[in-house]
C-alpha cells in the first residue's frame, strides 16, 4: 500500500476541519449534541477550551484583566505554534484551504506570464502594523475586540452558525467571495501572508523557541543548481523560496511541507526538523 504524502495528509486535515465548523452548529442547535461547540475565536472540544490568542488579548487589554480560564485556552494556542509554527494557518484554517484552491485555480487559469499583485514590502511587517494599529483603535474607541472582524476563520464558522441557528445567509458569505475573487485576480494569497493579524501572536510565539519545528535545507543533497529554480519554489502558494528560510523569510512560513513533498523525487534536500534557529539566521 502507497504510503500517503504529507500534502494528502494536510489536505484531509484541512477538509476535515472545515467540515466539522459546518457541523457544529448544526449538531448543537438541531441534535442537541455539545461535546463540541463554538467557532473559531473559541471553541470547546470535551471539555477542553482553544481560543484565538489576538481575541484574548483584545479582551484583556480592554477590561485591564486576564482570566485564567481563556488566559490557558489561548496557551494552549500558542504553545502548538511554540513547537510546530505557524501550523494552524496551513494544516487547519479553512479560509487557507479555500485560498490555496483559488491560488491553484488562477494558476491554471491565468497566463503564465501574468504575475499579478506584488509587495514590496516584507509581509511580516505589513500585518504587525495592522496588528499594532488595530490594538490602539481597540485600547482607545472600540467597545468590542474590533479585530474579531478581520478573522478569516472566525467568518468561516458563522456562515453556518447563522445559518442553522439563525436561518439566514451571512454577510460573511459575501466578504470572503470578494477577497477569494481579488486574491484569483492578483494571483496572490495576499490576505494569509501580508494582511491576517491573526498570525501576529502564533508568529512571535515559534519565534520565543529556537528549536521550534522548520524546512530545513540541505545544500548538498540538492539537484538543482540555481537556489532560486526547482519544484519547491514552484510548490509554495505563498511564493516563498524555501531554499532561503533560514533567513527572515522564514517568519512568513507556515511549514504546509509542500515544498518538502516536492523535493522528494529531488535529493531530499528539504525536510522538516526540530532544528536550532540562531539569531544571525533571522537577519
Amino acid at each position: 500500500m502507497k504510503k500517503p504524502t504529507l500534502k494528502f495528509c494536510r489536505r484531509t486535515l484541512q477538509i476535515g476541519v472545515a467540515l466539522v465548523f459546518v457541523l457544529i452548529p448544526y449538531l448543537n442547535h438541531h441534535l442537541r449534541i455539545n461535546h463540541v461547540c463554538g467557532n473559531f475565536l473559541s471553541v470547546r472540544v470535551f471539555g477542553l477550551t482553544f481560543a484565538d490568542p489576538l481575541a484574548v488579548l483584545q479582551v484583556s487589554v480592554q477590561n485591564w484583566y486576564v482570566a485564567p480560564g481563556i488566559l490557558m485556552a489561548a496557551g494552549i494556542v500558542l504553545a502548538l505554534a511554540m513547537g510546530l509554527g505557524t501550523v494552524f494557518c496551513s494544516w487547519i484554517c479553512p479560509y487557507g484551504l479555500l485560498s490555496e484552491w483559488i491560488h491553484g485555480l488562477a494558476r491554471r487559469l491565468l497566463p503564465e506570464n501574468y504575475k499579478g499583485l506584488k509587495f514590496r514590502i516584507p509581509a511580516f511587517r505589513i500585518k504587525v502594523c495592522i496588528f499594532m494599529a488595530g490594538m490602539l483603535f481597540t485600547l482607545l474607541f472600540a467597545a468590542t475586540p474590533v479585530m474579531n472582524q478581520f478573522s478569516m476563520p472566525a467568518w468561516y464558522s458563522r456562515i453556518f452558525q447563522y445559518l442553522f441557528v439563525q436561518k439566514h445567509i451571512s454577510i460573511a458569505v459575501g466578504g470572503i467571495a470578494v477577497i477569494l475573487s481579488i486574491e484569483f485576480v492578483s494571483r496572490n494569497r495576499f490576505w494569509c501572508r501580508h494582511l491576517c493579524p491573526q498570525a501576529v501572536l502564533l508568529v512571535l510565539a515559534k519565534l520565543v523557541n529556537p528549536y521550534r519545528l522548520k524546512v530545513a535545507y540541505q545544500k548538498e543533497n540538492c539537484l538543482i543548481v540555481d537556489p532560486n529554480q526547482g519544484p519547491c519554489h514552484k510548490a509554495c502558494s505563498i511564493s516563498l523560496n524555501p531554499k532561503t528560510l533560514n533567513q527572515a523569510l522564514e517568519t512568513e512560513c507556515t511549514n504546509c511541507g509542500d515544498c518538502v513533498t516536492a523535493c522528494e523525487k529531488m535529493g531530499q534536500a528539504l525536510r522538516f526538523q526540530l532544528k536550532r534557529v540562531d539569531s544571525k539566521e533571522m537577519d
